[in-house]
């Protein structure tokens, strides 16, 4: 009994203390406050390797379902995104903002400053031990303005 009662108390020290495998868990989500389909491009943009594109309806908002997780949704952590991103606003004619380089634009989509934490998300894929917080990016009309017309 005194065994068992000690190899407990070791066993959950040594989970507890696990510290170096814990790392805060974001989930992005972005919503379209425009009036416009938005067309959600992810990847290496300058080496061209898309990895996805999602549309974004207007009033709508897109993140990775623990449902039918996306296995390469972008991921956030408090260094930013991991990838480049292209926002193509549907509009006539078509607007693009793209998001890549070393250099950070205003609003930039991959600096985690640019987002707001909306809490829980219990709905969201779970890529680490614990429910990852909801981290709300606004696609709006000053995105919209930012834009140029596609190439």
């Amino acid at each position: 009994m005194k065994n068992v009662l000690l190899a407990l108390c070791l066993l959950s020290l040594l989970w507890g203390c696990s510290s170096d495998d814990y790392q805060e868990c974001y989930e992005p989500l972005y919503l379209n406050e425009t009036d416009v389909e938005v067309s959600f491009i992810y990847g290496s943009i300058k080496d061209d390797v898309i990895r996805d594109s999602l549309k974004i309806k207007p009033g709508d908002t897109i993140y990775n379902p623990s449902s039918e997780p996306l296995s390469d949704f972008p991921f956030l952590h408090q260094d930013g995104l991991d990838s480049d991103v292209r926002l193509i606003f549907h509009t006539q004619p078509q607007k693009c903002l793209t998001f890549k380089g070393d250099e950070l634009q205003k609003k930039d989509i991959r600096n985690f400053a640019s987002y707001e934490n909306i809490g829980s998300c219990r709905y969201c894929m779970m890529r680490g031990q614990s429910e990852p917080d909801a981290m709300l990016y606004r696609i709006n009309g000053e995105l919209l303005k930012q834009a140029e017309p596609c190439e």
